[in-house]
């Protein structure tokens, strides 16, 4: 033998501190009234989080996955505002054209219809009353008269003013068919109906509405006359 001889470890002795590492890996089981021991296998490693409230590699890479918007989608988005804002711009021009336009002259345009409309009635009175008196010269003139200021008015508020003109073309001649009958009524209207005519059609290339009130005015003389002398 030498002095100094090499020391082996049996192979059955084991180091103490691997002995307690492997028993903790162990857990005992009772199986058929006997413990045995289990092993129990190691986490993965990088499996779960190292540090609380950090996100997982998974949620990291999905993080990064989210990209910016390309040039396309925002040059769509901004199509999309303008188009909005042009939309909103033809409703609102369109509300003010119904408002302060449109709304105006349908309801001017009614009330010229109600004037025609009653202006009609008189008419047709009026040729009715014509259609009855026949054989009544002087009364029949009058008449004629009368229908010609009403389809005047008439054309008037069609805003017609050649057809106005033509409508009291005549008057004139007609009215001094029985000016002498209005004169024994009232001298200064039977010489103001002819005058208040011709300022009627002048006005029809001046001024309409002025017009429009000098013919309301020789109605209303024309029926005057014609209540005094023949009613």
């Amino acid at each position: 033998m030498s002095d100094n001889p090499e020391f082996k470890p049996s192979e059955g002795s084991e180091d103490p501190e691997a002995k307690q590492e492997n028993d903790e890996e162990r857990t005992p089981v009772e199986a058929g009234g006997k413990e045995v021991w289990s092993e129990t296998p190691p986490h993965p490693a990088g499996t779960l989080s190292e540090t609380p409230g950090e996100p997982g590699p998974e949620l990291a890479d999905e993080t990064e996955a989210v990209k910016e918007p390309t040039k396309f989608q925002r040059f769509l988005r901004q199509a999309l505002i303008w188009l909005g804002v042009i939309a909103g711009g033809f409703l609102a021009g369109f509300l003010t054209f119904y408002f302060v336009l449109y709304q105006p002259k349908a309801a001017a345009l009614e009330e010229a219809e109600s004037e025609v409309q009653a202006l009609q009635s008189q008419l047709d009175t009026a040729n009715g009353r014509l259609e009855t008196l026949e054989g009544a010269d002087q009364h029949q003139a009058l008449l004629e008269a009368m229908v010609d200021a009403y389809d005047a008015r008439l054309a008037m508020a069609q805003e017609n003013v050649v057809a106005a003109k033509s409508a009291l073309s005549g008057t004139i001649a007609t009215l001094k068919t029985i000016e002498d009958e209005i004169a024994a009524f009232d001298s200064g209207l039977a010489s103001a109906l002819p005058q208040r005519i011709e300022l009627i059609r002048t006005n029809l290339d001046r001024d309409l509405e002025t017009a429009i009130a000098d013919c309301d005015q020789l109605i209303e003389d024309l029926i005057e006359v014609e209540k005094a002398l023949f009613q």
